[in-house]
């Protein structure tokens, strides 16, 4: 049987539906995720808990978020982008929810930071990744499309979070921000999957074939696809690409800095004295940055007048020292610069991500490498709010917090601009392990062939005695039957000079013996 579709959109068509309903759910995810530091003030208070342990919760979603992206990119390739980010999306609701009624904020650990991490988690990838399926020529402006929709939502969503919990309180907040994450379902049923992803378990003949435009696969091609599932020896050739493991360190360490802003950010505010008013203005700046630079800075990158390591360098350095500077400057003006340089400029990794990744590797590789970052990144997000919260704890304000944060920055700078040192340093070594292997594996093949032509030898030699045996005997008509007797013959050790005598003539074959 033969299924025929058409083949993938790239750039036109259902690629911008795609992206829409990609953005559109980044967004609520994002935005969620980010707004929780109007969350964070509001659970200290209410519960009367320290600003390490509180940050926990946020630090636990974010963690699962990243450290399940390599499952939920495994999982699309089973089931569906569409069934995975449905499945995403209802859990955060669920999770939400659940959290309006909690007595304890223990339980929050539970419900906020495992039920809305799972989900996030199962979301988050499989958004960031279908967009490269249907974008080629405009991906990075189609991933600053993407990711500035979580800068419109970190815009909204403060202001949201606000009027929602001075309205009804911390719990009706709760069971709101419940209902937004819903429309997570509505997006995701609008994904379709990218026909490099696709296979047919509909048709029992030996040899399926999927037609497009100008396309064929057969079912042997297809199985190769299948070959997916088997990730590890994809991790560890991944693993293996220097450029690819250094630009995913720097993006864990980005992060790491970038996460912590939206505790440390506004709890720093709030220590300064400033209102909820002003704190929410201030915090809602990196968001309405976002939503435009992100694109801006996806757009410059496809025009291709500087490299992007470049771009991700300026942007780290600018960080940095925004971050390092931040404690010295303290009135509402400066903390309004403050939140516009944080949405501006770490936002331009975010932009460049999987434009980066796929300088790195081909598209066959980009959902298990993109799986790999979300991995490294887990483990940033889980130390970044929890880490600037227990500084605070030990030193009773924020400014060292920020100026932690300000080295990570520059820190990324740093490896970007070492970057063709890495890179000549790592491939020297590469290329001795290589030079190890192949003459490990030529000596290892000249033995073998040592063998075989010693077994031939013996062979050879064997089948020449049993030849001139033969013609012995049959050279032999008379001798009586009585007399046989065999003389000894060359051996196979080496032994020469004696020749077959033969005393009786032959019946048959099967009266040789050697």
């Amino acid at each position: 049987m033969t299924v025929k579709r058409e083949a993938t959109p790239v750039d036109g068509g259902y690629a911008w539906v795609i992206l829409i309903a990609c953005t559109l759910s980044y967004m609520t995810l994002v935005g969620t995720c980010k707004a929780f530091g109007i969350l964070y003030n509001e659970f200290i208070t209410m519960y009367d808990a320290g600003a390490g342990n509180t940050a926990w919760i946020s630090s636990l979603m974010f963690f699962l978020s990243f450290l399940l992206g390599p499952l939920a990119n495994y999982l699309v390739g089973v089931f569906s982008f569409r069934a995975v980010v449905m499945c995403g999306g209802l859990l955060v609701s669920i999770g939400y929810f659940i959290s309006a009624f909690v007595p304890r904020m223990e339980w929050m650990f539970l419900t906020i930071g495992i039920v809305c991490g799972v989900g996030s988690g199962l979301a988050l990838a499989p958004c960031g990744t279908i967009v490269s399926f249907y974008f080629l020529k405009k991906r990075a402006l189609a991933n600053g499309i993407l990711v500035s929709g979580s800068g419109l939502s970190s815009f909204v969503f403060p202001y949201l979070y606000r009027y929602a919990i001075d309205r009804f309180g911390v719990k009706g907040a709760l069971i709101i921000i419940s209902g937004l994450a819903l429309h997570m379902c509505i997006a995701g049923a609008l994904l379709r999957q990218p026909l490099e992803l696709a296979t047919t378990h509909r048709s029992p003949d030996k040899y399926t074939e999927v037609e497009t435009n100008d396309i064929k696969l057969t079912k042997n091609q297809t199985s190769e696809l299948k070959k997916r599932g088997n990730t590890f020896p994809v991790y560890m050739r991944l693993l293996r690409n220097t450029r690819l493991v250094m630009f995913i360190i720097v993006f864990a360490i980005n992060v790491l800095a970038y996460a912590a802003n939206f505790v440390a950010f506004p709890a720093h505010m709030q220590s300064l004295g400033l209102n909820q008013s002003q704190v929410t203005i201030a915090f809602s700046m990196i968001g309405a940055a976002e939503v435009f630079t992100r694109s801006l800075f996806g757009w410059f990158a496809d025009k291709k007048y500087v490299a992007n390591s470049t771009i991700m360098i300026f942007s780290g350095v600018l960080s940095g020292v925004a971050a390092i500077l931040l404690p010295f400057l303290k009135t509402f003006p400066f903390m309004v610069a403050y939140g516009l340089v944080i949405g501006i400029f770490p936002g331009a990794f975010w932009s460049l991500m999987a434009v980066v990744l796929l300088d790195c590797v081909p598209l066959n590789d980009f959902t298990s490498a993109f799986g790999l970052l979300y991995t490294f990144m887990s483990f940033a997000v889980a130390l970044s709010q929890p880490g600037m919260g227990w500084i605070e704890d030990a030193t009773g304000s924020w400014n060292l917090s920020f100026r932690v944060m300000g080295f990570l920055h520059l820190l990324t700078a740093v490896i970007l601009m070492s970057e063709p040192l890495i890179v000549k340093f790592c491939s020297c070594n590469q290329n001795d392990d290589e030079q190890k292997q192949s003459l490990s594996d030529i000596v290892e093949e000249e033995n073998k062939l040592l063998h075989k032509k010693n077994s031939d030898d013996t062979l050879s030699s064997s089948c020449s005695v049993y030849h001139d045996t033969c013609e012995s005997r049959a050279k032999s008509p008379s001798i009586s039957d009585n007399d046989i007797s065999l003389a000894s013959a060359t051996n196979a050790s080496g032994e020469s000079g004696e020749q077959l005598k033969v005393l009786a003539p032959i019946a048959s074959l099967e009266d040789v013996v050697i």
